[in-house]
Formats: structure tokens, C-alpha cells, sequence
């Protein structure tokens, strides 16, 4: 079982996004919560055949500054008053500081929530009882040692929360009081939204999650202390996602900071050849959501259409061959070439925004079972791999995020530049801690066709008498500078210029 926001791109597929129409600003806010780059594990952890890996010193040496892991109440608490610390010590073991962590529990059960089962999907507590004195002995066991706590997630989605909005909020706030009765300096971030919605446009059936999220701003408001907000879809409309969010909070009289602590991309169903499959990923999810007990549900008839997919692949549009296994050296070359510009394009857009922390989905992801959805949906979206039974391996992307992360060391702001006369260029300035100052830069173009045009002459202003740059895939890129101007060639690729001289 793998984890995904099983939905995630479901109603863009269904509709189409638009895309917003209304301007945001991107001036920037500071940012205080620390390094702001992190990458998370995973589903399980040390459950249901996973081991418990070591893999937080392989995400330092990415440079990722913090990790999240997913347990399961059952996991943990699989008898009542009978604790198995077994996965949580391992992850405790490889903490160097409580910054790096955030642990999100899972309220499912086979004797302690209403749908009795092992993984998903999650229901309230019988009673809340037994659910307070188990999230206390967790932060307990854990105190000091991590900072971050989560209550499920994504629970707008039936797959992640059988439950109403008022059941989620009830259990938010014995969450929340459990937390920091535990550890009054632990830090309580509400269950991810899955962010599957478009201010500025429509998609179908967005009116539920934002009502679900509705009800959790204004009556659990005084139960969090971060709001998590999913990055993943369209990372044109992220600015405005942000801001919609928070002006939610606003309305309301009172701001929590914002992260996301799950985005990748280019997602499966962000190509309309794909959005053929919805049928697919609804099989799937209803299968799963229904499991009334035991283990997960998997669809054989939505494994059926994966594997029919596979039997076809000759046949099927670059963007579709894209995501599965086994794709040929060219169509996987080009993907990962997609993959590494959404990378950057989708953080500096967050930052910019003003989310505090983001991290990437996911560090490994189990491919064995190539006709599952969830294979076929996130299983190309992993930093490392196995090798001689270590994960050690680092792919491209892997590449990618260490050098977005080299780059963006010490930020401390990130806004956007005006371009009125290149409007279709994103130009962003990163203020950075004792280093000088950065711009990545790109042009907005499709992300298929727009690698074959050609790039696009720039100048701006620059505050240094010289430049380097790099681009986002690790070529050198020419840069010139004369009488305060900075002269480079953008294309659909982001391209980071830092300053030098005196």
C-alpha cells in the first residue's frame, strides 16, 4: 500500500483547471520557521511489511531540513495500553534536532475508532479517551526530541477520513490538548488539505473540500498552530491557493502560518491525455475508502486497466508512457527534465507566497506492484533507490533537489520581480543569510512543447558588477552584466543567477 492524495488531480482531470484569472501578489513574507526545504519518507514506516529505514541522514546530504512520518494508531497502540515503539525509536535514533521532524498519525484502528482498520480508512475514536491518553504517551516518548505533530490527513477525502468535518474537529481538539499536555513546546499542525481547488477558476466538486476546511478554520481554530496546505496540481495557481487560504484565516480574525508538507509534479492527470484514465483512480479510491475492516481494498479491475495500459504502450501519447515502469531512455529522460523545472518553478512559487516550509513527495516509493494505481500515479516521483540493499542511490531528481538546495541555503525571502514587458517570465529574488543575492528565472511555456523553443532574451537590473548561473538541470548558462544590467537567456527551464564581485 502506497501513500498518495489518491484524488489529488481527480477533479482537474474531471473539468479542467483553469487557470486563475485574478492577479496575486507575490511580494514575499519573511520566513521563520527555519531551512525551509524538506523531503518526506513516505506511507508506512516500519508497518505492513515496510521496514523502518534509516534515511534522515540521506535526506540531510540532500539538503532537505526536515521529514515527516505517517504512523498508524493500530501501528503503534495495537492492543489497548500495549505500546510498540519499535518504527518510532528507529526514527528518534536518526533526529539531530526536534526541527527535523514531523510525526502525522493516522486514527485507524481494529479495536479503538469506528471503521475497524489497519490502515485506511481513518475514523473517529470510540472514545476519545483511549484516543487522548494514546496521543500523550506518543508525544511523551517523543518530547524534545520532535517538534511536530499531525492530526491524519487530507481528511476532505472520504479515503483519509470517514467522518464529518465536525467529527475531524472534535478529535482535532483532543489532539491538540493531548499534544501539548505532552509537550507544551511541540507545535500542532492541522490534517493537509489536499489543495485540489483554483480561485480563480472552477473544478468540479471543489466546493466540498473547501467547505470541509471551512468548518475546521472556524471551529477548530483555537486547536492548531500551522495550517498544512497540499502543493500538488497546477503550481501556476499556487499564489493564489495560499492566499485564498489565509484570507480564510483572516476573515475569521485571526493567521497561522502556512506549509506544505507534501507537492511533487508534473502530476499524472496535469496532461489532458491522461484525464481518459479518471475512471481508474476512482475504482481505486472507492475500493479503498469502502474497506469496512481489515486491510485496504485494492480494485483488481483498476489493476486490470493499469496492466492494459502497459499491453498498449506503443500506443499511447508521450505524456501517458511518461509514468509508467519501463518507460524507454528518451521518453524517461524527458520526464525527469519535466520533473526537475516543477521542482524549482513549484518552490520558489510556494516561498514567494509565503509558505513557510515545504516538502517534497516522496524520498522512496515501493514500485513491486507496477499495475498499482498509486504505482502508476506517484511511483516516478521518488528522490533514491535501493542499491546493494542500501538507499543510496540518487536519481536525477535527487540531483535536482540537492542543487535547488544548495542554491537556496540561508533564504530568508524570496519575492517576485515585475516583468511587465516579458509577461510570461517568472523572475524571483532570493534574500539569503550572509550569501549574495540570488534571481531564478524562467519562461512560462508547456511543459512538453516548450523545451523545443527557442530561449528567450533577457535583461533586469542587477545590484553586482558580475553573474554566474546554473540552470535547474546543472548546466552552465551565460550571463553578462553591464551598467547595472544583467543580460541571460531564459527558457522554459529555471535558471539561477547569483551575484558576484564587489
Amino acid at each position: 500500500m502506497k501513500r498518495a492524495a489518491a484524488v489529488l488531480a481527480l477533479a482537474c482531470a474531471l473539468g479542467g483547471c483553469r487557470r486563475s484569472s485574478a492577479p496575486v501578489p507575490d511580494a514575499g513574507r519573511p520566513l521563520t520557521m527555519g531551512a525551509p526545504l524538506g523531503i518526506a519518507w513516505g506511507f508506512l514506516y516500519g508497518y505492513s511489511g515496510v521496514p523502518a529505514e534509516t534515511f534522515v541522514p540521506q535526506i540531510r546530504a540532500l539538503g532537505g531540513s526536515w521529514t515527516k512520518l505517517y504512523l498508524i494508531w493500530n501501528q503503534v497502540e495495537p492492543e489497548r495500553g500495549r505500546y510498540d515503539w519499535t518504527a518510532v525509536d528507529a526514527f528518534l535514533a536518526q533526529l539531530q534536532s526536534p526541527e527535523e521532524a514531523l510525526i502525522a498519525v493516522f486514527s485507524s484502528s481494529t479495536w479503538a475508532t469506528r471503521t475497524k482498520v489497519t490502515m485506511l480508512p481513518p475514523s473517529p475514536a470510540l472514545d476519545p479517551a483511549d484516543y487522548e491518553r494514546f496521543v500523550h504517551a506518543l508525544v511523551e516518548h517523543c518530547r524534545g526530541r520532535v517538534r511536530y505533530f499531525q492530526n491524519d490527513s487530507e481528511p476532505n477525502n472520504p479515503l483519509y477520513w470517514s467522518g464529518t468535518a465536525a467529527e475531524f474537529v472534535r478529535q482535532l481538539e483532543v489532539f491538540h490538548r493531548a499534544v501539548k499536555a505532552a509537550d507544551p513546546q511541540a507545535v500542532v499542525i492541522v490534517g493537509g488539505y489536499d489543495g485540489i481547488f483554483d480561485p480563480g477558476g472552477y473544478i468540479p466538486n471543489q466546493e466540498k473540500g473547501l467547505a470541509f476546511f471551512d468548518e475546521v478554520l472556524r471551529d477548530g481554530r483555537d486547536a492548531f498552530d500551522v495550517f498544512d496546505l497540499r502543493l500538488y496540481a497546477d503550481a501556476y495557481t499556487i499564489p493564489a491557493r495560499v492566499a485564498f487560504m489565509r484570507k480564510k484565516m483572516t476573515d475569521l480574525g485571526y493567521e497561522r502560518p502556512i506549509v506544505s508538507t507534501e507537492y511533487n509534479g508534473p502530476g499524472f492527470f496535469d496532461f489532458a491525455e491522461n484525464r481518459a484514465y479518471v475512471p481508474l483512480i476512482v475504482e481505486w479510491t472507492s475500493s479503498v475508502a469502502g474497506t469496512q475492516g481489515g486491510t485496504p481494498q485494492l480494485s483488481r479491475k483498476a489493476e486490470e486497466g493499469v496492466a492494459g495500459l502497459y499491453a498498449k504502450r506503443a500506443e499511447l501519447a508521450p505524456a501517458t508512457q511518461m509514468f509508467l515502469q519501463g518507460a524507454s531512455p528518451e521518453v524517461e529522460e524527458r520526464f525527469v527534465r519535466l520533473q526537475c523545472r516543477d521542482l524549482v518553478m513549484r518552490n520558489v512559487m510556494a516561498l514567494a507566497a509565503g509558505v513557510q516550509r515545504t516538502m517534497f513527495w516522496d524520498l522512496w516509493h515501493d514500485t513491486s506492484k507496477r499495475d498499482d494505481v498509486m504505482t502508476l500515479m506517484f511511483g516516478k516521483f521518488k528522490l533514491l533507490e535501493y542499491e546493494g540493499g542500501h538507499l543510496t542511490r540518487r536519481g536525477a531528481l535527487a540531483e535536482a533537489f540537492r542543487r535547488m538546495s544548495e542554491q537556496m541555503a540561508g533564504v530568508s525571502h524570496v519575492s517576485r520581480r515585475e516583468t511587465r514587458d516579458r509577461p510570461t517570465v517568472y523572475a524571483y529574488d532570493v534574500q539569503r543569510a550572509g550569501r549574495p543575492p540570488l534571481l531564478v528565472v524562467w519562461d512560462r511555456r508547456d511543459p512538453l512543447s516548450g523545451e523545443g523553443l527557442p530561449p528567450l532574451a533577457l535583461q533586469l537590473s542587477w545590484p553586482a558588477p558580475g553573474a554566474t548561473a546554473v540552470d535547474a538541470l546543472g548546466s552552465a548558462v551565460p550571463v553578462t552584466v553591464e551598467r547595472g544590467r544583467l543580460q541571460v537567456a531564459v527558457s522554459v527551464t529555471p535558471v539561477f543567477v547569483e551575484a558576484t564581485g564587489k
